[in-house]
């Protein structure tokens, strides 16, 4: 509890400082959800993860230091989304009454920790992209540079075969028994999909990096580090948002081929090592984690009455009482077993409608973010996700907003018209700049 105290009294002076500046403490929030992995969230401190008690902190002091601001942020996310979002944690909290269900202090914590304040997380990242200059930028610099940090992380792992950080956990959970080194990079998520999922969600986003240059050195450093990741689905999503990167998210297509063919190398280099390798068999046998999926889909299937509305009465861990010899592997599963098939619809269909009302097709700046939030849609398909309190929810909502963000062209100046520079070009200032040059025009006339 100690630590839970310090985090929270740093969470209120953190965002008491940054009140007129809440993208600072947005970025705070993105960090610590990044850097902190889920699987030792309860170690760390109890209820929460980190990275929500700082959000529901800031959400605090808006609101008592900044009110109006808070509103218009609000406001902002528009009536039916935030409807549909209370109506899909309003279903999910009818599990408390489940007899399979954890109760309701467990409930409320999943709900409020991976539905809503992921979902408001991205209301007021777009919020202040669109209203703070240097918002955007500052969320990009922000992800790109963990990408980096992963990157450099995950070759350390596996370079040493030690966790490297979160020691402790990690090696409990991955270095059993005779086992003494890794066998893939973890990162600091403590899961190789994980860290493929995270490096494919930032490749389309590089798009929004103005320097060609930065832009494929760091597309190569990801495609180098990837494969060390041992998941054949981080891989593939990693290079369809690459070819996003070359093709789609450039305007520059012969000079992006260039470049791109550069970091491809960088690609071959890794698969030609002995992890990437290892990663090759594995798309030739993979041990029989095809078999457990199919066997994990055929029991869903079979047991669908069962939790259509509600979450499955019966005991979860699947894997435990030796129903499966995995868990469904499925985030959508997962969710559908936790608070039924008709709450795991609804998410998904939110996630597809929010997804589609950022996608601008005039706006060619809007597609990276949208093209991140796609292909985290695809991963959550792949492994237990959610239901493994993993980044795949929050990071949707945190790449969304960047479809929000326009950079700055090169060679105009800071104060020019933009979409991230609303303030300057506000209706208000507009009538205040009209009255100033009436009234000159008037006293000259009168002079």
């Amino acid at each position: 509890m100690t630590i839970l105290f310090a985090w929270i009294g740093f969470c209120l002076v953190f965002s008491v400082v940054c009140r007129r500046r809440m993208h600072l403490v947005l970025a705070g929030v993105v960090i610590s959800r990044i850097l902190v992995p889920g699987v030792v969230q309860n170690e760390v401190m109890p209820g929460l993860h980190p990275s929500t008690y700082l959000f529901l902190v800031f959400v605090l002091v808006q609101a008592a230091f900044a009110p109006r601001t808070f509103v218009r942020a609000i406001r902002s996310a528009g009536v039916w989304p935030q409807v549909f979002m209370a109506a899909i944690a309003a279903v999910m909290m009818t599990d408390v009454g489940n007899p399979g269900g954890p109760g309701l202090l467990d409930t409320t914590m999943f709900v409020l920790g991976n539905m809503w304040a992921p979902f408001y997380v991205f209301v007021f990242m777009r919020f202040s992209i669109r209203r703070i200059p240097g918002a955007g930028r500052l969320f990009l610099t922000t992800l790109v540079l963990l990408a980096i940090a992963e990157a450099v992380l995950a070759q350390v792992q596996v370079a040493t075969g030690q966790p490297i950080v979160w020691q402790e956990a990690f090696s409990r959970i991955w270095l059993e028994g005779s086992k003494t080194e890794l066998g893939a990079a973890i990162g600091t998520f403590g899961h190789g999909i994980q860290v493929g999922v995270f490096f494919a969600a930032v490749m389309p986003l590089l798009s929004l990096i103005p320097s060609l240059i930065l832009r494929y050195s760091i597309a190569a450093v990801i495609l180098a580090t990837v494969p060390l990741a041992y998941g054949r689905m981080g891989l593939i999503l990693t290079i369809v948002g690459f070819v996003f990167l070359i093709t789609v998210g450039s305007r520059h297509i012969i000079r992006s081929l260039f470049f791109g063919a550069a970091a491809v190398v960088a690609l071959l280099l890794s698969i030609q090592s002995v992890a990437g390798g290892k990663l090759l068999l594995k798309f030739e046998d993979d041990n029989g984690s095809a078999a457990l999926r199919v066997a994990a889909f055929d029991w869903f299937w079979a047991h669908t009455d069962e939790f259509l509305v509600g979450g499955y009465p019966g005991n979860r861990d699947l894997k435990g009482v030796g129903t499966l010899g995995s868990s469904l592997e499925n985030g959508y599963f997962m969710v559908a077993l936790m608070f039924g098939i008709v709450a795991a619809l609804a998410l998904v269909a939110f996630m597809v409608f929010m997804l589609a009302g950022q996608m601008k097709l005039k706006e060619r700046l809007s597609w990276p973010g949208v093209a991140s939030a796609a292909m985290i849609v695809v991963s959550i398909n792949g492994y237990s996700s959610i239901g493994g309190n993993s980044i795949d929810v929050h990071l949707f909502w945190f790449v969304l907003a960047m479809s929000s963000f326009v950079p700055r062209p090169r060679g105009t100046k800071k104060n020019s018209p933009g979409r991230n520079n609303l303030k300057a070009h506000s209706p208000a200032r507009k009538r205040a700049g009209n009255r100033t040059r009436q009234f000159a025009v008037g006293t000259q006339a009168g002079s």
